[in-house]
């Protein structure tokens, strides 16, 4: 047998799911998503495709799997006797940083749907330390909904725009609004929009629901 066939059969034995999704990761981070596909991945793990079905169902379940593994990059969400706007900078700053490390993988974090099976347990634990922060189970689920909409917008176009790079041109010709996008900016919007709905939805409401 051939070096290389001995190194693809050793690498085969000894593949597991987080080996998929850590090399999965790299991939995209290289060369972006569309980058992504199970024999691409095969190749960089130096096995057969049909091998990684040992570990992942589809292309589908890897991206389940990435996706997975980037939330556990984030910081843990339980409550450790802050306020609900501390835990909100906290989680929200985790959010950015993980944009920052991993544009091209974040956005699969930023849009995978709420019910999946790995978002859906993470999005529960973040509703639960909002509750123990002192919020009603429906002030904890409006927040957490107004958050991410915003995160996630802000972040995904970050993302886009630091992949592609910003020329020079546009600098030159739009000197205004160049830094609108960049995460100091981000920073300042969390600021604003903590403030807004401790105003809104927290100080101004009642078991939840907004006075009028």
């Amino acid at each position: 047998m051939a070096p290389r066939q001995e190194l693809s059969q050793k690498n085969r034995n000894k593949l597991s799911r987080r080996d998929l999704t850590t090399a999965a990761i790299a991939l995209i981070e290289r060369e972006g998503l569309d980058a992504l596909s199970m024999r691409r991945l095969a190749t960089e793990l130096e096995c057969a495709p049909m091998s990684l079905y040992t570990h992942v169902r589809s292309r589908d379940d890897l991206i389940d799997a990435v996706v997975e593994h980037l939330i556990e990059q984030l910081a843990p969400p339980e409550w450790s006797g802050e306020s609900w706007q501390q835990v909100t900078r906290r989680t929200l700053e985790a959010y950015r940083d993980l944009a920052v490390q991993m544009p091209n993988s974040f956005e699969l974090l930023a849009l995978a749907p709420y019910d999946s099976s790995p978002v859906a347990p993470h999005l529960s634990r973040t509703v639960a330390s909002f509750e123990q922060a002192g919020l009603t189970p429906e002030q904890a689920r409006q927040i957490l909904g107004i958050l991410d909409g915003y995160a996630t917008g802000f972040l995904i176009v970050w993302a886009r725009s630091s992949t592609r790079g910003r020329s020079d041109e546009y600098a030159a010709t739009a000197p205004g609004i160049a830094g609108l996008r960049d995460l100091e900016m981000f920073d300042r919007g969390l600021d604003a929009l903590i403030a807004g709905l401790d105003l809104t939805l927290v100080r101004g409401t009642d078991g939840g629901e907004v006075l009028a």
